[in-house]
């Protein structure tokens, strides 16, 4: 779920207000958005090089990439006051985190059970809310909890194709969904007072730079890769970054966040099928309940925000 679109939901934007008319109908920008996201695990699979250095690459040029627009909004940096770059600087390297565990998970198990896992993120990041600011959640959110995590316990018992390693993997893209759950609630408040694109491109920049120390203190090299793994590393800064996050962002402009919301719930649907035609991963039935229980969850919980946040404006 985009940054945005996560804390629209929250705040219970319905869509009912007036909308301007997209150029081309949502619903294929929304199908084209899912598919762009869902090929990230696919180019992370096929890339050779370390998690740290494909993290590091794709965060350094898709900040470039953003770097124009971020530009010509410059002003906004004059609002933010020291604790907002303490802020910017730990959601970054809550980001870098991130990439390193995710990116990794996927060099040791699935992508079926890699992005199951990952799409635990909503849920974590409503736990998070709890424990840390005292975000009131509604009883139908943890028990989307309780339905998600006995999904989630599923995933390991799909995995024996993996040379008994996958249980590290699956541990893996866990650490890197709490990453990003961290990186979302550390940067909401001060999201609120940035553009969208200016956020982005701090943030990368921040988590960019942490991936480079990582590589460069494990002694792995930035450069002397193949251009096979280029092509890869601008892949992964051009689809999934500008063809599906920033796309979500537009689009909020001509749909509601909750359909963005419940949108974004095909991505970890679509890797796997595209892992499937295009990797010949299998996906075994614990894979397949546990995915089910896990989107099953992840969607009780949109529903029960969505309708608590409905209640409240009564």
């Amino acid at each position: 779920m985009t940054n945005e679109a996560r804390q629209a939901y929250a705040s219970g934007a319905s869509g009912t207000a007036a909308r301007a008319t997209a150029p081309v109908p949502p619903a294929i920008l929304l199908a084209c958005g899912v598919i762009a996201i869902s090929f990230s695990a696919i180019f992370i699979k096929w890339c050779s090089a370390p998690a740290p250095v494909i993290g590091a690459w794709r965060l350094w040029l898709s900040a470039l990439l953003l770097s124009p627009a971020a530009w010509r909004q410059r002003r906004a940096f004059a609002a933010l006051s020291p604790r907002d770059w303490g802020l910017l600087l730990a959601s970054g390297g809550c980001l870098a985190l991130h990439f390193l565990f995710w990116i990794g998970s996927l060099h040791t198990t699935s992508v079926a059970s890699s992005m199951i896992i990952t799409a635990l993120q909503p849920l974590f990041v409503m736990m998070g809310a709890f424990l840390a600011f005292g975000e009131r959640t509604p009883p139908m959110g943890w028990w989307s909890v309780a339905v998600a995590l006995a999904g989630t316990a599923l995933i390991p018992f799909g995995d024996r194709s993996q040379a008994g390693g996958a249980w590290y993997g699956d541990l893996l893209s866990l650490f890197g969904t709490v990453a990003v759950s961290g990186y979302f609630l550390v940067g909401q408040g001060v999201r609120t007072r940035l553009p969208s694109v200016v956020y982005n491109v701090v943030v990368f920049t921040v988590a960019a730079l942490v991936l480079t120390v990582v590589s460069a203190g494990a002694g792995i090299p930035l450069t002397g890769y193949s251009a096979r793994d280029w092509g890869w590393f601008v892949l992964l800064a051009v689809v999934p970054t500008l063809f599906g996050h920033a796309l979500f962002n537009w689009l909020l402009r001509f749909v509601d966040a909750a359909t963005i919301s419940v949108t974004v719930l095909g991505e970890p649907v679509g890797a796997i099928v595209l892992a499937a035609l295009l990797l010949g991963e299998p996906v075994r039935w614990p894979q397949a309940a546990g995915g089910l229980l896990v989107l099953t969850g992840v969607a009780l919980y949109l529903y029960a925000i969505r309708r608590a946040a409905s209640a409240s404006r009564f």
